[in-house]
């Protein structure tokens, strides 16, 4: 029994790792298709596109990819020896499918273990590189432009009627800050600005008009200064309520949701992206329980082709129900955050449903 429990295990874990390097080979070779004239154009080579598939792939596929390949993995594992009429050799032999089956689900619950600790670690800290990627080049597009133009960041607005990319200054910069609801707190007028290393705006020549909203009809108090900073917000700000949620650990993310909702923000869709990355390793597990019932089916009263179709309309079915129930939980109450763990415990119990009637 343990030897046999062991061939099936070795089958779930090779498969895992070959349909897994395979779909991460794959998709490396369209996203440099489809973005093949950027990497003409860049002049970092072959480091450029490594270091554009090595941010990219892990933030945007691995959490789609990793249980895809639980799925094909398992279904392989028990599929292939099914087709050949192992199962019902071992079947008459007494040994239940549910048995050997179990240590191989224990491996796919451990490799779930080992992906929520990945995306804390390494999948996040390539989220975070993504997203300082993108910041720099938000920050390299205000001095692409040639005329005035408007910049928003967090309770700020900003015009500015030219920009020197070489210095990387600004002319003519009119800042406004506003509270939640709208109001005017304050305008400066600054004849130029220069962005410092830490993000911040340093504004010379500057007016500083501050406004009473308590009192709009008084007129507003105005100071001149030769020189301010400007930090865009306060500290809190730019480090958790302006922060990028999907660069965050779940504790923070947690944190931003609370600081979030006592700035009276919505924080519906943190709390769904919250749950949501809860559930992405459940379903390596979910995945391997409906992998090892249709692989078991195969032989018996359908093809592996067939099979295999019908798990893949499955693995699309899931993923087509959450999507929806995302959709409609952000639209609709906050209670509703937590739906996507409806639709991983349905599947669920699908699959558990599914497993226990194997060999009956």
């Amino acid at each position: 029994m343990k030897i046999l429990s062991r061939r099936f295990l070795a089958s779930y874990l090779t498969f895992y790792v070959a349909i897994l390097f395979a779909s991460v080979l794959v998709i490396s070779v369209v996203e440099m298709m489809l973005n093949f004239d950027d990497f003409l154009d860049s002049s970092d080579g072959f480091l450029g596109i490594a270091t554009y598939l090595f941010l990219r792939i892990p933030t945007y596929y691995l959490p789609y990819l990793a249980p895809f390949a639980s799925f094909g993995a398992a279904f392989l594992a028990f599929a292939l020896p099914a087709r050949v009429h192992e199962i019902i050799a071992l079947q008459a032999g007494g040994i239940s499918p549910q048995g050997i089956a179990t240590p191989l689900l224990i491996a796919a619950g451990l490799v779930a273990a080992g992906m929520l600790l990945l995306n804390e670690t390494w999948v996040l800290d390539v989220s975070r590189a993504l997203h300082a990627q993108k910041s720099h080049d938000e920050q390299e597009q205000l001095f692409q432009a040639r005329s005035s133009f408007w910049y928003r960041k967090g309770a700020f607005l900003y015009n500015v009627r030219s920009a020197d990319r070489e210095n990387q200054s600004l002319y003519g910069v009119e800042v406004f800050e506003r509270t939640r609801a709208g109001d005017l707190l304050q305008r400066i007028s600054a004849g130029s600005a220069q962005i410092l290393p830490g993000g911040a705006w340093r504004l010379q020549d500057a007016t500083i008009r501050r406004f009473d909203t308590s009192r709009p009809e008084s007129a507003p108090i105005t100071h001149s200064a030769s020189e301010i900073d400007l930090e865009l917000g306060s500290r809190a700000d730019l480090v958790l309520l302006n922060a990028d949620p999907h660069a965050l650990s779940l504790p923070a993310l947690r944190a931003y949701i609370d600081a979030v909702t006592q700035d009276g923000r919505d924080a519906k869709r943190s709390r769904l992206l919250f749950h949501s990355r809860l559930t992405e390793p459940v379903t390596v597990l979910l995945f391997a329980l409906l992998g090892v019932s249709l692989g078991f089916g195969v032989g018996r009263d359908r093809g592996i082709a067939s099979a295999a179709l019908q798990g893949l309309g499955m693995v699309g079915l899931f993923y087509g129900v959450r999507a929806l129930v995302i959709l409609a939980a952000s639209s609709g109450p906050a209670a509703a955050a937590p739906a996507t763990w409806l639709v991983t415990a349905a599947f669920g119990g699908y699959g558990t449903w599914c497993f226990l009637r194997m060999g009956r």
